[in-house]
């Protein structure tokens, strides 16, 4: 009789047991699993048995190998579990508690520390047979090492994950570059993806105003820069040479560099590059610039990274065109929107003034809001600020012609609502001679008198202008709303009159200053009483606060127009 622990072969012919007496498995290796050895195969597999009430686990050499224990040891499940590293115990052990609670196939995976340490995987099938009683009286199976298996699908699926990975990081890349409106921001896109492409340099060569110039560059000093351009040497250098043959020049490694461009290599022995690609490019005129991209390591640049880049760098040239465009056109609307509002600093007799601008938009994206001052001929002074609707060519242009509306029937002597009804019928007359390219705007019309401190007030459906008394608190210039400019060309205006002390604000901006959490005319109120004490003794400082402060946000973000107005307490002559 064999104890319990001690491992039985057991001859498959004659299904006897052959005792070993110290658990040897010679005779087993002699004649019970000689038929079960493979002739030819690429993988060891071992058989067992494991009775599941004794916990004897009986079983052949190979398995005995496998498991990294001795061919003649005894051995039960807990022999074979000693052999599993630790951390995978807890696992294993439920999947096998899994495993006896029903009869039935199954297959497990696990790993064992084998004779020489190393860890290997495991795979076991078979079956779990029940005993008279029903219950899982034994487990049989074979095993098989799946250690290169396993490694070969471990390390394809990290080159998949490495290939989406690098996918994804290439769609975010184009992205950015087909959202990036500047060459700032081309600049910035390409720093935090050329990564996926393996590279951590990039040098971006175009024309402009006639010559070739590097139009932008980022992980590299501006000396190697120069070095690998060659624009202003006569010695070939990779982006000259490809601008030159338009061709690409691949340089997979410091020694080829040295090779090829000897000059080049003596200038870039400290730099970190360790391979070059530079690429011609061709704008939307046929302009030959070029695209270089450093890398950190040897590259062997097989076709499918070539292809990569190809398109890279021609997506890269086509976003420094458009961020030029983009950049030339905003150049252009700012000029346009200086020109159409008042020059340099404003002034009128008795008053104090400040005034700001400030465009929300870009590229050709500008907005309609105004401001003027119109010294009247009996000493007063008219305080104008208006909002044209749009932010566009139009709008902008609408906007000078507006201004310079109102500013004439201001000259002319007319009142405040006479002023505003005139410019309504003006506007409403040329929305009905064009309608598609009809527009509406707003308007604080404020005329002060600096000697009586009188004022006179009249909106044509603008935000209410704001009074801040020396030492009181900000409070709305209450006055009939009305209706916008070019809505109702019979609309009718009022006035309304009020006296001030002397050293009072005047405070007329757009909608585009009202506070992120506010939308209704107490906005300014409150975000002057976020001011420091004092802050209104320096307009100026004033006004660059009040741009300073958090804004609400709307889907095109809009224009501020600010005019602020102390009345002198000494009105000057």
């Amino acid at each position: 009789m064999t104890q319990p622990g001690e491992v039985v072969a057991r001859d498959q012919h004659a299904g006897d047991p052959v005792a070993t007496g110290n658990g040897s498995p010679a005779t087993l290796r002699d004649r019970a699993w000689s038929s079960f050895h493979p002739s030819s195969t690429t993988v060891d597999a071992g058989l067992f048995t494991w009775e599941i009430p004794s916990g004897q686990v009986i079983c052949d050499p190979i398995t005995y190998r496998m498991h990294g224990l001795a061919e003649d040891s005894g051995a039960t499940l807990d022999t074979f579990l000693a052999r599993v590293p630790e951390s995978d115990l807890p696992q294993l052990r439920e999947a096998i508690d899994h495993m006896l609670a029903s009869t039935g196939t199954y297959q497990l995976e696990y790993r064992v520390r084998s004779a020489d340490g190393q860890l290997r995987s495991m795979e076991t099938r078979g079956r779990v047979i029940p005993g008279p009683d029903g219950q899982p009286a034994r487990m049989m199976g074979v095993v098989v090492d799946v250690t290169a298996a396993r490694a070969r699908r471990e390390a394809e699926q990290r080159r998949l994950r490495d290939v989406a990975e690098r996918a994804k990081r290439m769609h975010e890349f184009t992205a950015a570059l087909a959202s990036a409106i500047t060459v700032n921001a081309i600049i910035d896109a390409a720093q935090a993806g050329i990564g996926a492409y393996g590279a951590d340099s990039l040098i971006l060569v175009a024309e402009r105003d006639g010559q070739l110039a590097v139009a932008a560059s980022c992980g590299l000093a501006p000396d190697s820069v120069d070095a690998l351009c060659g624009l202003t040497s006569d010695r070939p250098a990779p982006i000259s040479v490809a601008i030159q043959w338009g061709a690409p020049v691949f340089i997979s490694s410091p020694e080829i560099l040295a090779e090829d461009y000897p000059d080049v290599a003596e200038r870039l022995q400290d730099t970190a590059p360790r391979a070059w690609v530079a690429l011609p490019v061709r704008d939307s005129r046929g302009q030959v610039g070029a695209c270089l991209f450093g890398f950190p390591e040897p590259q062997d640049f097989a076709a499918e990274e070539r292809a990569q880049l190809f398109a890279a760098s021609a997506l890269l040239a086509l976003s420094l065109e458009r961020a030029r465009m983009h950049e030339f056109q905003g150049a252009l609307a700012a000029a346009l929107q200086r020109g159409v509002l008042p020059r340099g600093k404003l002034a009128a007799s008795g008053l104090t003034i400040a005034t700001r601008y400030k465009a929300a938009t870009s590229g050709v994206e500008i907005g309609g809001d105004f401001y003027d001052v119109v010294q009247l001929s009996d000493g007063r002074v008219a305080l104008v600020i208006g909002d044209v609707e749009g932010h566009n060519l139009i709008a902008a242009s609408l906007m000078g012609r507006l201004r310079t509306t109102v500013h004439a029937y201001a000259r002319e002597g007319h009142g405040p609502a006479e002023v505003m009804a005139r410019a309504n019928q003006w506007l409403a007359e040329l929305n009905a001679n064009d309608p598609d390219l009809a527009l509406f705007a707003t308007c604080c019309f404020v005329v002060v008198n600096p000697a009586t401190r009188e004022l006179a007030v009249c909106r044509a459906g603008h935000p209410p202008a704001l009074l801040v008394p020396p030492d009181g608190q900000p409070e709305v210039l209450e006055c009939d709303a009305g209706l916008p400019l070019g809505v109702d060309a019979a609309a009718e205006y009022s006035t309304t009159q009020t006296t001030v002390e002397s050293g009072s604000l005047l405070v007329l901006t757009t909608d585009g200053l009202m506070l992120a959490d506010s939308a209704d005319e107490q906005h300014l109120i409150s975000l002057l009483a976020m001011l420091s004490p004092g802050a209104a003794d320096d307009l100026e400082l004033l006004a660059d606060d009040l741009l300073s402060l958090p804004r609400r946000q709307t889907r095109r973000g809009d224009d501020v127009a600010l005019l602020l107005a102390r009345v002198d307490p000494e009105p000057q002559p």
